[in-house]
């Protein structure tokens, strides 16, 4: 699987779990939800940025070294 194809798989996999969430929050809106949301949730947005961005500097060390190599 190349980097761009995971990346996106990442991506939509974000949006899919965000969209889930939200509708369990539709239900669960107590203190408990809060707190789980901050504590779980929000931080994920984060981690899928960090992690395509560093899907996008392999995939440009990867064409550098194949560029390299020709």
């Amino acid at each position: 699987m190349s980097t761009s194809a995971g990346r996106g798989m990442l991506l939509e996999a974000g949006k899919q779990f965000a969209r889930e969430w939200a509708g369990l929050h539709e239900s669960w809106t107590d203190q408990n939800a809060e707190a789980f949301e901050a504590r779980y949730i929000a931080p994920i947005d984060g981690h899928i940025r960090r992690a395509t961005e560093a899907m996008d500097r392999l995939a440009e060390t990867a064409d550098a070294a194949r560029r390299a190599c020709e």
